[in-house]
């Protein structure tokens, strides 16, 4: 896919760097020190990278946070709750001559040439939207079991053209697709999450082209509660709520719940079967390997009307 006909170049000055935050001034305060050591070309008249900080807390709690660590940023208050809220009002306060958006998330941070990688795969390969690897980072240090049981972060994936669906932890999109096309998260996915992989299936199935580079690496902070086993099959159990989501809005109809329960069935006897056959070799079961059995398990419950609102605020459940 390198030199896509028609693709425009980007440049450090026409990026923004969307982040969407929510009491975590800590990390935020992490993140926006890393993207203040940023490596600008020598010839662009910014002193720092272009961020825009929406925050999604009830009252302005990250405004001094921003104010000490990366002055520059533009400072958004967004009270209404909800993950694609957040999203897209960053997305509404990037100016409309922009050529490209990067999300990442605030419990991130990034080595000094991330941007400009970045900006140079997306503009030697003509993707509409550029990602890499995300490296856990766990505060208290890597527990012994996960070393073989593996976490959800993919960190490697050959160079190239990617298949699969971006996330908002670490991907360059053109702006044309929001600006243009009036991309926009789904706020179903408000309480949820999974707007990220929503989007970038939409983007996919409207066209999109994205591309894998190991060279735009970040890393993430992993706290100790979410180190455990537990936390990644309630994630993966998640998953396979959002995606019933999913399938209810792209296949309406009265078959839909027939659809969900027959997918989820599947995902648990493709489990077993992944697990039966590590064990009679003798070799270690993974997360990959019980995913599929909690992704099975989150939309057979979600079909008894079980909802998982990871997202959710005390103060604003959803109906």
């Amino acid at each position: 896919m390198p030199n896509k006909p028609g693709s425009s170049q980007i440049t450090v000055e026409g990026t923004w760097i969307l982040v969407c935050t929510y009491q975590r001034n800590e990390l935020l305060a992490q993140l926006l020190d890393s993207l203040a050591a940023v490596r600008l070309p020598a010839d662009s008249p910014l002193t720092a990278p272009q961020v825009i900080i929406v925050d999604n807390a009830p009252e302005p709690a990250a405004a001094q946070t921003v104010a000490e660590h990366l002055p520059s940023a533009v400072y958004l208050h967004q009270p209404v709750p909800g993950i694609s809220s957040a999203r897209n009002a960053s997305l509404d306060a990037v100016p409309q001559n922009a050529q490209a958006v990067i999300f990442i998330d605030d419990d991130e941070y990034v080595p000094s040439h991330w941007l400009s990688a970045m900006i140079d795969t997306a503009n030697a390969t003509g993707a509409d939207a550029v990602t890499g690897p995300v490296l856990p980072v766990f505060e208290e240090g890597e527990p012994e079991w996960l070393t073989n049981y593996g976490f959800v972060r993919k960190l490697e994936h050959p160079e190239g053209p990617y298949p699969r669906r971006p996330a908002t932890h670490n991907s360059l999109v053109r702006f044309e697709w929001f600006a243009e096309r009036g991309m926009r998260f789904d706020e179903m996915f408000n309480f949820t999450g999974g707007e990220d992989s929503d989007l970038f299936e939409r983007m996919q199935r409207a066209g999109a082209k994205y591309w894998w580079t190991k060279d735009v690496l970040i890393y993430e902070t992993i706290p100790a509660d979410r180190s455990t086993q537990a936390w990644l099959h309630q994630r993966a159990s998640r998953g396979g709520y959002v995606r019933t989501l999913k399938i209810r809005r792209r296949l309406p109809g009265p078959v839909v719940p027939l659809r969900i329960a027959g997918e989820g069935v599947l995902r648990l006897g493709y489990s077993a079967a992944r697990v039966s056959a590590k064990k009679l070799r003798r070799k270690p079961v993974t997360f990959k390997d019980h995913y599929y059995w909690h992704e099975g398990l989150g939309m057979i419950t979600a079909l008894a009307g079980r909802r998982r609102i990871e997202y959710a605020r005390p103060d604003a459940q959803p109906e």
